[in-house]
């Protein structure tokens, strides 16, 4: 639930950027803060870009633990660069860490481009995890990101995905939602 709870907003916020046909381009946990209030702010736009929605960028830039496959092959990417990201960032926060990390950075970027993402045994690592974020983090991680979840109708169609069915997401976008205790 804490998860679910950082996740939209994360997503309702990229979404509101992409509206202004911009993207994040450098998503990353160290670039999400909460305030005092228990909501969260993105910050660090020194990546950013307006990007029309017809566009592809092709700088090479960001984090390369968060990069989407397209970025590290230089095809050309749009903004679902930040829906790849946001794929990342709800594994690390359910598991702890990126789904392809490696500390030799071409074995990353090969596993980011090849390997298929592995969820860790919920037993035998003490994690708890439903099949829904799974199926949520499979689709945010589609290596062809016309496949990606969020591709055709941005933030709308990710935050209609069933695992964010019991939120009510009115309200956490009116601020009116208690924040969990962390």
């Amino acid at each position: 639930d804490i998860v679910k709870f950082y996740a939209a907003q994360i997503i309702i916020a990229i979404g509101k950027l992409h509206e202004r046909d911009i993207m994040h381009r450098d998503l990353k946990l160290e670039n999400i803060m909460v305030d005092s209030t228990g909501y969260i702010k993105i910050i660090d736009y020194g990546l950013a870009k307006i990007l029309q929605s017809d566009e592809l960028a092709t700088s090479y830039c960001g984090t390369p633990e968060y990069l989407a496959p397209e970025m590290i092959s230089h095809a050309g990417h749009d903004k679902t660069v930040d829906w790849w990201s946001v794929g990342i960032l709800i594994y690390e926060m359910l598991i702890g860490v990126t789904p392809f990390f490696n500390k030799n950075r071409q074995v990353l970027m090969s596993k980011i481009k090849h390997s298929r993402i592995v969820f860790p045994d919920r037993r035998q690592y003490r994690i708890s995890y439903s099949d829904e974020v799974v199926d949520l983090i499979s689709k945010l991680l589609k290596k062809t990101k016309e496949e990606r979840l969020g591709a055709s109708s941005d933030a709308a169609e990710i935050l209609a995905h069933p695992w964010f069915a019991d939120l009510d997401l009115t309200a956490l976008e009116n601020f009116e939602l208690p924040a969990p205790i962390i």
